[in-house]
């Protein structure tokens, strides 16, 4: 991949952003499992055993894929575990839509319910639904790149100077 996209500072962007996305997606999620176990369950993929398994785990995988990117270490491999999450995260949400099911909260940032009408967000962006398909299969797109990218020669997006040096 050649171009905009494997320019440094655009690697660098788009890794800084779906890392920082991903950690600022795990933290409510670590502090309420049991709010995330609930949220998962409302999904109807699996039944409450894999749903607390889910809630327990997966958050955890967020935040430390998040923080390699953030970091710029294994910054492939976090991408692609970024993209498998994502990946599986359509699936689950094309199968709730296609199965007519309203999931007011999908569980992906604040499991706190809101009390009484808000502004923002949007109610089309709230819930599981096609904003979120659409999101998560943009944020496909960003781990692939992030990924798959041969960065230009010359500078190298994340990482120390040391690092760079021993490379």
């Amino acid at each position: 991949m050649t171009g905009v996209l494997a320019r440094p500072r655009v690697q660098l962007a788009l890794r800084l952003l779906l890392g920082a996305f991903f950690v600022y997606a795990s933290l409510d999620k670590i502090a309420s499992p049991a709010a995330f176990a609930k949220a998962v369950y409302l999904w109807q993929v699996s039944g409450p055993v894999p749903s607390n398994l889910v809630a327990v785990t997966l958050p955890w995988i967020e935040l430390v894929a998040g923080l390699l990117l953030v970091l710029g270490v294994w910054r492939r491999e976090a991408a692609l575990v970024v993209a498998l999450l994502l990946a599986v995260f359509v699936v689950a949400a094309a199968s709730v839509v296609a199965r007519g099911i309203d999931v007011e909260n999908c569980g992906c940032f604040s499991l706190a319910k809101s009390v009484g009408p808000q502004a923002w967000p949007p109610a089309w962006m709230k819930g599981v639904g096609w904003f979120l398909i659409t999101r998560n299969l943009l944020l496909i797109a960003a781990a692939l790149v992030i990924a798959f990218a041969q960065v230009m020669p010359g500078e190298r997006s994340g990482g120390s100077e040391a690092a760079r040096r021993s490379a």
